[in-house]
């Protein structure tokens, strides 16, 4: 069907390319029409041989009145459509995508912004192109142009290219599409980006990179909020509240306001689209192990980052104080591991410490007990450590005793130590157990804290943007292959929603990310109105946030051996320090230590140096420290006796001569640590080497013994 059939080029100064149905129908000749009838009509009810002959005996006219009709209609459309094979539908797919549905045949292979590399060889485009001619679904014309020279354009008809538009959207939108505005702007047809610059002016009629953040920048996002319908701005207001931007039908069916408005899909997509906040789309997250098979309303994630931002703006929320917790919960864990190495704790056969033992404890945790967290919450971190790091572990007669890695452990730095509980917590379970989807959307969640480590994230915004994030991010993050190939077997394999993405973080993951000190929690009314990034948790994280000061003095240190810790700054390495050697009596904004003896005693014991404690007191004390506190503090220190213990094998001779000669083995000298008199040796365990015994045999020597 060349431009012999198609008859002219387009007139001047139109596009090459945008051809009407009508004229393209128009332009066949009567045997090609016939061929396109055969196609679109089938036998309409009639047997192949009536039918057969009405299409020779029809007229041009008929065949066209006839065409039109069916290639307008979209049910027709759709099953003629599913008669492409695949390679002939990707063609179809490409041209679509094309300003004014045209393009030639190098032009299908222009890789656009945001468009997925082609996966079709020349020979297979050109051969689809041919197919899509003798079907009627693309006509050829010839660009006449002097930027064109005569090259021939393929164009679907502007009617059948709407219409298929529509019917390919859904099927053809990828995840990205429907949560991004940014990859929604690459993804669209040059027909809907030329209707959307009716909007928005500066939008470049070709896909460029950055433009959702340029167009969302050169217009305030509320501005935009106002160019909805006053319905629909409500159910987007709804849909933002309640359901963080993405909200399906059956949600919406399921709701207790607004009563009087009724899902219309095309209705609200088109609105929202035209403004540029987001989309109504069938949305199918079921290859991914997500519940999600049904129409959604989804709020553009630059969108409704903007919106939020603008929300969060105001800092941390009038009336509401701030609560942290810390390095709180690492205090009372290495106070547990003292206790353990200090004191016999006896555990019952399935490991479990006794009831008074565990209250005994409980009742020194120096961690706030709040709304948040009380010492059920804490002992379960507790236990959670010790086992996952085993740092203790039951003897043959049920004490806990500790294990070669608490000693490493202890002498871990703060954040160090931090660090440890918050990779453990990474991949354990959440409300539901453990699952891929709550491991991936926590480690996003951290690259947000990263992004904007001072923001407090007032309600829900930040587990919101975090969710956003995960499902553009599906695809790039391989989702649908890894639950597949079920490379996450050991988790939870069952199916989430949308809305349970959103409660496994807030505030089941928040709270314990709280709990281990690495975010603050703005409270009032025994509730949480905002998060935000603690400095102990920008230091774990690896965050840059260099408006964080550090207390260079923060200490008070009394005459009566109370230390006071003011809140100037980053205090948590300078109260982790003091946890070491003073016992904590009173735990608010200012942290109340006292020096006694028996805390001393317990540091030195534990290993920790009296001189290096002194200079950090004296490094950070205000007004300096005391005389007198200084010298009880090493007097205290001093006072303290070791005594090692070894274990070992005694091994006694005749005299030194016979000792002599049992060392001169070179196995025995790999055994000795040491010798304790003229005929007595220290070795480390039993001689069992068979050769070795043989040897001392050959010498005279026997060992005798238990």
């Amino acid at each position: 069907m060349s431009e012999r059939a198609n008859g002219k080029a387009p007139a001047r100064g139109q596009r090459a390319g945008a051809v009407a149905l009508r004229r393209h129908l128009e332009h066949l000749k009567l045997a090609e029409l016939k061929e396109v009838h055969a196609f679109w009509a089938g036998d309409e009810g009639a047997d192949a041989g009536r039918a057969a002959g009405a299409r020779a005996a029809a007229t041009k006219a008929d065949l066209l009145v006839t065409l039109e009709r069916l290639m307008a209609e979209e049910g027709t459309v759709h099953r003629r459509v599913r008669a492409l094979t695949r390679k002939v539908l990707d063609v179809l797919l490409l041209l679509l995508k094309r300003e004014h549905y045209a393009s030639d045949l190098p032009g299908l292979f222009r890789r656009l912004p945001g468009e997925d590399p082609v996966r079709l060889e020349y020979h297979e485009a050109e051969a689809g192109l041919k197919a899509l001619l003798r079907r009627g679904f693309v006509a050829e014309v010839s660009d006449r142009s002097m930027a064109g020279n005569g090259r021939v354009i393929f164009t679907v008809p502007v009617e059948l290219g709407e219409t298929l538009t529509g019917l390919f959207r859904d099927e053809t939108r990828r995840v990205a599409g429907v949560f991004s505005l940014g990859r929604h702007l690459a993804a669209i047809t040059a027909a809907e980006r030329a209707a959307l610059r009716e909007g928005f002016p500066a939008l470049a009629p070709r896909p460029e990179a950055g433009e959702a953040e340029a167009l969302l920048a050169a217009q305030p996002v509320a501005d935009l909020f106002d160019r909805l319908p006053a319905d629909l701005r409500a159910v987007v207001e709804y849909a933002i509240e309640r359901h963080g931007g993405v909200m399906r039908r059956a949600a919406w069916q399921r709701r207790t306001v607004l009563p009087d408005l009724r899902w219309e899909r095309k209705r609200w997509c088109e609105a929202l689209e035209h403004a540029g906040l987001g989309t109504v789309a069938r949305l199918n997250l079921t290859p991914y192990g997500l519940l999600c098979e049904d129409d959604t309303l989804v709020v553009f994630e630059e969108a409704l980052a903007a919106r939020l931002g603008a929300r969060d703006a105001a800092g941390l929320p009038t009336g509401a104080r701030v609560l942290g917790s810390g390095c709180d919960l690492i205090a009372d864990l290495c106070a547990f591991l003292e206790h353990v190495r200090r004191n016999p704790l006896k555990v019952s056969r399935d490991g479990e410490v006794y009831k008074a033992g565990r209250r005994r404890l409980e009742e020194g945790f120096v961690f706030r007990e709040s709304f948040l967290a009380g010492p059920p919450e804490v002992w379960a971190e507790i236990m959670n450590a010790v086992e996952h790091l085993g740092l203790v572990a039951p003897d043959a007669e049920g004490f806990l005793e500790l294990k070669p890695a608490t000693e490493r452990f202890l002498l871990l730095p703060l954040e160090e130590k931090v660090r440890e509980l918050y990779r453990i917590a990474l991949d354990q379970g959440g409300p539901r157990g453990r699952s891929l989807h709550q491991h991936e959307q926590r480690v996003v969640l951290a690259e947000r804290l990263r992004e904007q480590p001072r923001r407090w994230w007032h309600g829900r915004s930040l587990a919101v943007l975090v969710r956003h994030r995960y499902l553009r991010t599906l695809d790039e993050r391989g989702i649908q292959e890894r639950y597949r190939d079920r490379h996450f077997s050991a988790w939870f394999s069952g199916t989430e929603t949308p809305d349970d993405l959103l409660d496994d973080l807030d505030p089941a993951w928040l709270t314990r990310m709280w709990r281990l000190g690495m975010l603050e929690a703005a409270v009032q009314d025994e509730r949480v109105r905002a998060w935000r990034l603690s400095a102990l948790g920008a230091r774990v994280l690896g965050a840059e946030v260099p408006e964080i000061e550090t207390g260079l003095t923060p200490l008070l240190v009394n005459p009566d051996f109370e230390v006071l810790v003011l809140p100037e700054g980053d205090v948590s390495d300078v109260v982790h320090t003091l946890d070491g050697w003073a016992q904590r009596t009173k735990t608010d904004d200012v942290v109340h230590f006292r020096l006694t003896k028996e805390s001393v005693e317990a540091a030195v014991g534990a290993g920790r140096a009296v001189d290096a404690f002194l200079a950090f007191l004296e490094a950070r004390a205000r007004g300096g420290v005391p005389q007198n506190v200084r010298v009880s503090v090493g007097a205290w220190a001093g006072a303290v006796t070791f005594a090692t213990l070894e274990r070992g094998v005694l091994l006694k001779a005749a005299d030194e001569m016979a000792l002599e000669r049992i060392l001169s083995f070179a196995a025995m000298q790999a055994l000795l640590v040491r010798r304790l008199g003229p005929s007595e040796a220290l070795l480390k365990s039993e001689p069992t080497d068979r050769k070795l015994l043989a040897a001392l045999r050959e010498r005279g020597i026997e060992l005798e013994g238990p």
